[in-house]
């Protein structure tokens, strides 16, 4: 269709931006909170055009557009063109990219009090960076954009969280300057190395896949670690994972739904694009080695999740826990894994956005979020109750909601893997299974001591949800028993995606 253009796709919420701050626009909180809600709207409908023409048979990018300038290519003669494409991953990406924005512009009304031009315009530089990412066929245009996103996210964490927020900020924004220091590294030895053994000079993903006969495999190692390393800090994976729970404990409320529903799946696409894309066979050779990785993330930040005092370090542990089912399902090479550990990215956005939601609406009632101060909520807040044991069950992978199949099929694809150490493949499997039985002590333990327990004095008079509130949460619940219903619904959008990175992994 026409009308359809991922330029326009991915800039729109940049002019947004730059309308929100343009000096003769209203300094006005209502009218510049309505604005953004109303342009976001428009925009998640927009990116939902994109998902309903898109042709899911098809072997390949879709949408593919180049931004010219003046006529010319980017950087032609360095061989960098901003060119962008969506297949089936990235789309789903995309669109939910759009949807957790417009989410948390609904749950900013209540948090945000201050600074509301610069917030906003915030938030949607923020949502073109990530755009960006999913959408670049372009090694360094995926660079610009992923460096991109750090300036945006270090002020909505600095200037709206509590008191040690800048401190967190901080420390964010310096170790993913380290990380991405050793991705922009990797990228410049991949982009020169390939011009010196073909003589082209390019930066088109697509044309860097490995051939071992001219790349030597310790250069392959080389380049394989600094991407690793650059995209498994932002996702997070342990040992790189404390700048996580810190930053969530100490961010604002909606900044929180961004972080889990946005910010982590741009690791994981990472990994996907490039370390299985253009490294096919040193992810074959590290296969045990990160499915090790994957198995002491979820037991590791599961045994964290526990002994954690405040509900949202509990929300936080427990989403990095989940994503070592994602390493898990990658290094299973074969469908069921691959298909499950992308469909694990996806659900864990959902339902940790709609946990943080939740978490949101209690820390603006009681103005807490240490586990002790609460209890017996469910008495005086029974819809978010209510709302809030679907969310939980998800978490937990019961059954016909969202989280179920996704642990289903990568416990199963780690069952059916033909990786050599086939011992280790079972005890991985069986470690994962036991870690959805500890999952579910810690979130149940989340949810009875929140809502369960005696209704302390303090909270007798606490109000239940808004209707705002409630209408979020009901979406959030509809989305989790959809695709927990429905779930190919979502599978066989990236299945010809995933057929074609198994034919790469020749497996």
């Amino acid at each position: 269709m026409e009308f359809l253009s991922l330029i326009w796709l991915i800039f729109l919420p940049i002019i947004a931006a730059l309308i929100i701050m343009f000096p003769r626009f209203p300094n006005h909180q209502v009218l510049v909170r309505r604005f953004a809600k109303w342009f976001a709207s428009f925009h998640f409908i927009y990116a939902l055009f994109f998902l309903l023409f898109f042709d899911t048979g098809m072997y390949g990018m879709s949408y593919e557009k180049e931004l010219t300038f003046f006529g010319m290519s980017w950087l032609k003669s360095l061989g960098i063109s901003a060119k962008f494409a969506v297949d089936g991953i990235a789309l789903l990406l995309v669109v939910l990219t759009t949807f957790i924005v417009l989410i948390t512009l609904f749950m900013s009304k209540m948090h945000i009090r201050s600074k509301h031009k610069l917030y906003y315009s915030l938030v949607f530089l923020l949502e073109s960076s990530i755009l960006g990412i999913f959408c670049a066929k372009d090694m360094f245009v995926f660079f610009v954009f992923w460096e991109l996103s750090l300036i945006p996210l270090y002020f909505l964490i600095s200037q709206w969280g509590n008191q040690e927020a800048r401190r967190a900020a901080t420390k964010f924004t310096v170790i993913s300057f380290v990380a991405n220091m050793f991705l922009f590294f990797g990228m410049l030895l991949l982009y020169y190395y390939n011009f010196a053994v073909s003589n082209v000079l390019t930066a088109n993903i697509d044309s860097l896949n490995m051939n071992e006969k001219i790349y030597p495999l310790w250069f392959q190692i080389t380049v394989f670690i600094n991407f690793i390393i650059g995209f498994c800090i932002r996702v997070p994976f342990v040992p790189f994972h404390f700048w996580y729970p810190d930053v969530q404990s100490k961010a604002s409320a909606p900044v929180n739904i961004l972080l889990a529903g946005v910010l982590l799946c741009t690791g994981v696409y990472g990994i996907i694009r490039f370390n299985i894309q253009v490294f096919p066979e040193i992810f074959k050779l590290f296969a045990p080695v990160l499915m090790v990785w994957g198995i002491v993330n979820i037991v590791y930040a599961g045994g964290l999740a526990i002994i954690q005092a405040g509900i949202k370090k509990i929300a936080a542990y427990a989403q990095i826990s989940s994503t070592g089912f994602i390493m898990l399902g990658l290094a299973c090479l074969n469908t069921a894994g691959f298909n499950g550990a992308v469909f694990t990215a996806l659900a864990s956005a959902i339902v940790y956005s709609a946990l943080f939601t939740v978490i949101s609406s209690i820390q603006f009632r009681t103005k807490t979020t240490y586990i002790t101060s609460l209890g017996g909520l469910g008495q005086v807040m029974p819809k978010c109750m209510h709302l809030s044991l679907i969310i939980c069950f998800c978490a937990i992978g019961v059954p016909f909601l969202m989280m179920f199949t996704p642990k289903l099929m990568v416990l199963t694809g780690a069952m059916l893997s033909n990786l050599e150490q086939q011992l280790l493949v079972k005890i991985a499997a069986f470690i994962g299974l036991c870690a959805i039985i500890v999952s579910a002590g810690y979130i149940l333990y989340f949810f009875y001591k929140v809502f369960c327990s005696v209704l302390l004095e303090q909270w007798k008079k606490v109000k239940d949800l808004s209707v705002q509130e409630t209408s979020v949460l009901s979406v959030f619940c509809l989305v989790i028993i959809y695709f927990g219903i429905y779930p190919m619904s979502i599978v066989q959008i990236y299945q010809s995606v995933s057929s074609i990175i198994l034919d790469i992994l020749q497996v």
